[in-house]
């Protein structure tokens, strides 16, 4: 899929949250729930439409149909996990229009205009995009807990549940 290759090639992805010690600098704690990681591409087709392109992990790659204002097609790129094919948690905004929204912004402020984007543009009837202050802790599985500082671009440390 040509998008998708240009998307992977202009915003190259790392790693935003490893496997290490919780440290005393890391203060917030997010839940993280079980279901397939992966990354959520906002762009355009090769004929201008816009584009919602979820891959997981494996590189898997599944076109959504969602109700999202089309000023964010412009190359926006949110980590998420996939609860079920319609239900999605938005975790973290690594580009926002093609700009490196990450590595400037600490992960409140970019939890924050998450939340603002979906309150304002979005309307769940195709594609659920929800925060994970939005799933009931009861509904779904936690697999862990992702704990992050207050330096912008930072990397977050995941806590797994059994440890």
């Amino acid at each position: 899929m040509w998008s998708y290759r240009r998307m992977k090639r202009l915003f190259p992805l790392k790693p935003l949250v490893k496997k290490n010690p919780v440290e005393d600098r890391h203060l917030l704690r997010v839940p993280q729930y079980t279901g397939t990681p992966g990354t959520l591409y906002l762009t355009h087709s090769e004929d201008g439409d816009p584009l919602m392109i979820f891959a997981d992990n494996k590189e898997s790659l599944t076109v959504l149909h969602c109700v999202l204002d089309e000023r964010l097609f412009s190359d926006t790129v949110f980590r998420v996990v996939r609860l079920n094919p319609h239900r999605y948690i938005v975790y973290d905004l690594r580009y926002l229009n093609g700009v490196d929204f990450h590595s400037s912004h600490t992960y409140v402020e970019r939890s924050q205009r998450i939340r603002d984007i979906l309150e304002e543009f979005h309307h769940p009837d195709l594609v659920a995009l929800e925060t994970p202050e939005q799933i009931p802790s009861w509904e779904f599985p936690i697999r862990g807990y992702e704990c992050y500082d207050e330096h912008p671009g930072s990397m977050g440390v995941f806590l797994p549940v059994n440890e």
